[in-house]
């Protein structure tokens, strides 16, 4: 028989929002394990294009703009304690962020869903639609075609990978541990919690967190509950080295601390587990590039990726308590986001009643009854 493995809480998942929750909850004392696939997982950390952003997100669920917020406030605590305690500057920059419109047509989509956004803020929202020229007096290497743009102050960027790697390093010094392999083939409910079924181990844990992306519907399917999370494909093309000639964070492109720029992307439903390259999609993100900058004509692409977000039907997060002592947590946004994760997310695992500001996340929203609540406590 496998050997058994004791921990107070299971993590199910290794990218940036399973080990953003771990960390929290290692910080607060409990032990933790963080149960990880081997590469053949998809990994949608390492796809990431690192923004760190509030602008347009709450549009099909109003309390997401005051959330995605307040995780961008606190995003540079983050960064200063990441930096303190591991020793990993993981680039956070926040000097605002632009949304660029190459015709008219996506500028009055975009100002209308900006309008719609600003509705949901506490305490008011600041934005500004931009015609060409403004865009330019802000960016003058922003090309004449574009038909304008979105700006907000909130908006900003950090290092994917150098984020992924400074959590990884926290979890470890604050003594969490860490198991690899094949995943988890099934979860057994207990009197005092759960055993997870590895292959490899079975691990006993009073509580766990689904935090497996993608992954997050098999899991649920294994405690009886339906999570409806879907692949959306997104590609990138990355440039040779060129020169750092903008300092706002735009989410079509953005200069990386190697020097390259990444240039985005694409929103595609219908590719399922593809994570390939499609000649179609990359021209068209390198014709849109070439409109917005036009310095990067005859820039050499050098590579490009395909990566899967987890997207909610709302394209929104999804917190519950899917079974007692079984608490998902499934967003796109991992980077977004993971200041309060690793927070205020954390600690909710940890006292077992989920914050009223969050009972509005749960998987209720999805039920197709009129006037369905959640059937968890929430904090008063």
């Amino acid at each position: 028989m496998p050997p058994l493995l004791d921990a107070e809480i299971a993590v199910i998942g290794g990218g940036i929002v399973a080990l953003s929750v771990a960390t929290g909850l290692a910080r607060l004392g409990r032990k933790v394990v963080v149960i990880d696939e081997n590469d053949s997982a998809i990994r949608a950390s390492r796809g990431n294009f690192g923004l760190v952003w509030v602008q347009g997100k709450g549009d099909m669920l109003p309390a997401y703009t005051p959330w995605a917020m307040e995780a961008v406030e606190i995003w540079p605590d983050l960064a200063s304690w990441l930096l303190e305690f591991t020793g990993i500057d993981v680039a956070l920059e926040q000097p605002g962020g632009l949304y660029l419109c190459r015709s008219e047509a996506d500028l009055a989509a975009r100002a209308a869903k900006m309008a719609t956004v600003a509705t949901h803020a506490r305490g008011g929202y600041s934005y500004a639609m931009l015609d060409n020229q403004q865009l330019r007096a802000l960016v003058p290497q922003i090309g004449p075609e574009v038909a304008g743009g979105s700006f907000s102050p909130y908006d900003g960027q950090a290092d994917p990978l150098r984020l992924f790697h400074a959590l990884h390093r926290a979890y470890g010094k604050l003594g969490g541990d860490y198991v690899t392999g094949d995943g988890v083939r099934g979860i057994e409910p207990t009197a005092r919690g759960y055993v997870l079924d590895t292959g490899d181990c079975r691990i006993k844990a009073e509580r766990i967190v689904l935090a497996a992306g993608l992954g997050n519907a098999a899991l649920g399917r294994m405690l009886g509950t339906d999570i409806p999370v879907k692949p959306v494909r997104g590609q990138i093309l990355v440039t040779e080295r060129v020169p750092k000639v903008f300092g706002t964070v735009m989410e079509q492109a953005r200069h990386m601390p190697d020097g390259t720029m990444i240039i985005g992307g694409s929103w595609e439903e219908d590719s399922g587990y593809d994570t390939a390259t499609s000649q179609t999609v990359t021209r068209r993100i390198a014709s849109d590039a070439m409109a917005f900058f036009p310095f990067l004509k005859g820039v050499n692409i050098v590579r490009s990726w395909g990566a899967l977000r987890i997207i909610s039907p709302d394209a929104s997060p999804i917190y519950d308590e899917v079974a007692p002592g079984a608490f998902l947590v499934t967003c796109h946004s991992g980077v977004s986001l993971a200041a309060v994760h690793l927070e205020a997310v954390a600690e909710w695992v940890q006292n077992g009643s989920i914050p009223a500001d969050m009972v509005v996340f749960g998987l209720h929203r999805f039920r197709k009854s009129a006037g369905a609540t959640s059937d968890r406590k929430a904090e008063r």
